[in-house]
């Protein structure tokens, strides 16, 4: 049987202090927290009886971890900028304010959401390939998917007062 006792007092030591650091350097409390257990999860992982790791250590993972958020934030920076081009470039210049509408309120979106959206429309699958790259069942896909749909259609349809339907037809 393992011995988690000493994890248990090192997580209780030094939860806080791990939260803080992260939380003075990531923006995002929600993010912050999520790191802060990552950080706690390989240390679970790594602990070794034999050889005791403290605060220093927890900070080091962290900065590490820390790292990895701000090259992830990098890259859906980067995608943001190029999908933001393409939307632009569908719209017409007729329709900006609909066009930084959606935009805005596709940002609001989770990011697992987002993901969904992005998946469907600017990758062109299915929501059975969809459910395999985010490990959903096909269901939720399509559940997620509606919901979606409904949140941004409003600002759609504003948008085609002409009488052009928006339409899918992706099942």
């Amino acid at each position: 049987m393992i011995d988690e006792s000493d994890f248990v007092v090192l997580f209780r030591e030094h939860h806080n202090a791990v939260l803080r650091f992260i939380e003075r350097r990531v923006s995002d409390r929600e993010a912050a927290a999520d790191l802060t257990m990552d950080c706690f999860e390989i240390a679970w992982r790594k602990r070794d009886p034999r050889d005791p790791f403290g605060l220093p250590w927890l900070y080091r993972t962290a900065r590490n971890l820390i790292a990895n958020e701000y090259r992830r934030r990098d890259r859906e920076g980067a995608l943001w900028t190029q999908i933001e081009e393409h939307v632009r470039t569908l719209a017409s210049e007729a329709e900006p304010a609909m066009t930084a509408r959606l935009l805005d309120a596709i940002r609001a979106l989770p990011e697992r959401e987002r993901e969904i959206l992005w998946l469907t429309y600017w990758e062109e699958l299915s929501a059975a390939e969809v459910a395999v790259v985010i490990g959903l069942s096909e269901g939720a896909v399509w559940t997620r998917l509606n919901r979606l749909r409904a949140r941004l259609r409003p600002l759609l349809l504003s948008a085609t007062s002409t009488g052009e339907e928006v339409r899918d037809d992706r099942r």
